[in-house]
């Protein structure tokens, strides 16, 4: 699991963001949230999830933790809604679902996120990371009873 970290170039720098992409559970994807990454961080992050998670072209549920992660600026959440956009056929093809574990306010920001690129799976906010992995086991479990995967969990 590779991390990326900025501090420095953050204008209001509260605490050092650290975005990491974790594999080690595959066919769950836990993406980690903490702080408030630079513009540059962030393009670094999303370049990392399209490298370990959408270039294996296999089905995948995400899991994303945002419990320690600051609200995405305007900029950023652009920057998010053009990723989803521009791999668009590589979430629809190959993403299960996700489940987002943060407050009501980041679930806000999630929400303007997907006004301008709206995911094309099914997409649950929770509490817990507990929840988040319980929701993305079921999603899986759905899928193969459904015949969309043939893979178990590990």
């Amino acid at each position: 699991m590779r991390g990326i970290k900025s501090g420095s170039l953050d204008r209001n720098p509260r605490r050092t963001a650290a975005l990491t992409v974790d594999v080690a559970r595959w066919p769950i994807v836990v993406l980690t949230y903490e702080g408030k990454p630079a513009h540059c961080v962030l393009a670094e992050h999303l370049r990392e999830i399209e490298e370990k998670v959408l270039s294996v072209r296999e089905p995948f549920v995400q899991v994303i933790d945002q419990t320690q992660g600051d609200i995405p600026d305007a900029l950023q959440r652009a920057q998010i809604a053009e990723h989803q956009a521009k791999m668009g056929d590589a979430y629809r093809r190959f993403c299960v679902g996700e489940a987002y574990v943060c407050s009501s306010r980041m679930r806000s920001a999630m929400i303007a996120v997907f006004w301008q690129a709206p995911p094309p799976y099914p997409y649950t906010f929770v509490r817990t990371l507990t929840e988040a992995l319980a929701w993305a086991r079921h999603q899986w479990a759905s899928t193969r009873e459904h015949g969309g995967t043939e893979k178990p969990l590990r």
